[in-house]
């Protein structure tokens, strides 16, 4: 029968270790449950092999500061020592004491101190730069409603949501990078090192370079000869730029443009919806007023223009108009999502339509990728092979020009 290694909390809140050996993980939890023990954590076990209740051993990398997964981690176990009976500086402290990392113990020991100075839970995490106002928000929406634990597990699976979303376009975006990469390479190693032979080749033969082969061979000296000029002025303009959408005028700029740009408009609508409609569904099946629950998604969104959207929205159901309504009539939503919103309002189930809307453009947004995706590859591949081509026939002239002058 296999055996697992728990940690629990006895009658006097204390940590208890030990193992049990039961069918499941199930089976275990019922075992501690009816000896008295709130279990913590539950994991397989193996004799002779190191376990440690603490942070996963993936966390120790990194000594120094929080990562993103150790703020994951202090989600669940948070969620899961309230629940657990605990209170929130109880569960602060569980944790410091039994983490391995200094960095990680005085991060919960600040929010336990934080608590203590009269602060709540969520003005303390908005004092860390870990926290995003989402989740600060909806931490808040829990207090308010008292039920933190469920919306910290709900923040949780939030995040993991749009984690897998990021890996999936990360992973997506891998061989197409490389492709170019193993390109732009191949390439400068042919205008460097294999057209410059052919260069001496000549001027030993007192011939010239055809036109264009001695313009490309200019243009590869300079770049060899001058590269922090060249440096300067690729990396300037692009510094410039990026430190201009860093700045708020440049951040409303770009977000305007952003959504009169075809393809990029659709993409960042897909994602905003998917977004906004995803936490309507967590706060609003989690008892949050449909009111607050704007207010909330409105500090999610990233685009402005979506931003403002909401907070319309969020005064017109003040007034007593329906936010389907007010939604349709700004166009910057789906026709669709905001239709079937409409039928949520009607019929009574807002949440459960939300998580239908949520879910219908996590798909649209990945076919979408994979779609983009697969039609940057073939024009990757076809500028590489022009200008690898423009090069091979170049060389081609050369050689072709040597042959004739050896005639």
């Amino acid at each position: 029968m296999p055996l697992f290694k728990y940690s629990a909390l006895d009658g006097n809140n204390a940590v208890k270790e030990g193992v049990v050996e039961e069918p499941d993980k199930n089976a275990a939890a019922k075992k501690l449950l009816l000896q008295g023990f709130r279990p913590l954590e539950i994991k397989p076990y193996t004799p002779g092999s190191r376990t440690q209740i603490s942070l996963p051993s993936f966390l120790h990398f990194s000594r120094d500061r929080i990562t993103r997964v150790e703020i994951d981690f202090f989600t669940k176990q948070i969620a899961m020592l309230l629940n657990a009976g605990l209170s929130l500086d109880g569960a602060l402290r569980v944790m410091k004491n039994h983490s391995q990392k200094p960095a990680f113990k005085e991060f919960c020991g600040s929010i336990e101190r934080k608590l203590k100075e009269g602060k709540s839970f969520s003005q303390a995490l908005a004092d860390f730069p870990h926290f995003s106002p989402m989740y600060v928000n909806i931490a808040r929406a829990g207090e308010e409603g008292g039920i933190l634990p469920a919306m910290l597990m709900k923040i949780s699976e939030y995040q993991s949501t749009f984690q897998e979303l990021q890996q999936y376009i990360i992973s997506a975006s891998v061989y197409p990078l490389i492709l170019l990469t193993v390109g732009i390479i191949a390439i400068i190693v042919l205008i460097t090192t294999i057209l410059p032979r052919f260069e001496v080749l000549f001027q030993g033969m007192g011939q010239q370079l055809p036109v264009h082969v001695a313009l490309m061979m200019s243009v590869a000296a300079f770049v060899t000869n001058h590269y922090l000029i060249v440096l300067l002025l690729v990396g300037g303009p692009v510094a410039l730029l990026v430190w201009y959408l860093k700045q708020p005028e440049g951040k409303r700029f770009y977000q305007r443009l952003s959504l009169k740009i075809p393809v990029l408009s659709n993409f960042i609508c897909e994602l905003e919806t998917t977004r906004i409609f995803r936490t309507l569904e967590v706060l609003v099946n989690n008892g949050v007023h449909l009111a607050t629950a704007l207010r909330i998604c409105s500090g999610i969104a990233v685009n402005e223009q979506f931003q403002q959207l909401l907070h319309r929205a969020t005064e017109a159901l003040k007034v007593g108009q329906r936010v389907s309504a007010k939604l349709k009539g700004e166009a910057l939503l789906p026709a669709l999502a905001v239709d079937l919103l409409s039928i949520g309002e009607e019929s009574g189930r807002v949440g459960e339509v939300c998580g239908q809307i949520a879910d219908h453009y996590d798909q649209e947004l990945r076919s979408r990728i994979k779609r983009l995706i697969s039609l940057i590859e073939p024009a990757f591949i076809l500028v590489i092979a022009l200008v690898a081509g423009y090069v091979v026939v170049s060389m081609l002239t050369v050689i072709l020009s040597i042959n004739d002058i050896a005639g």
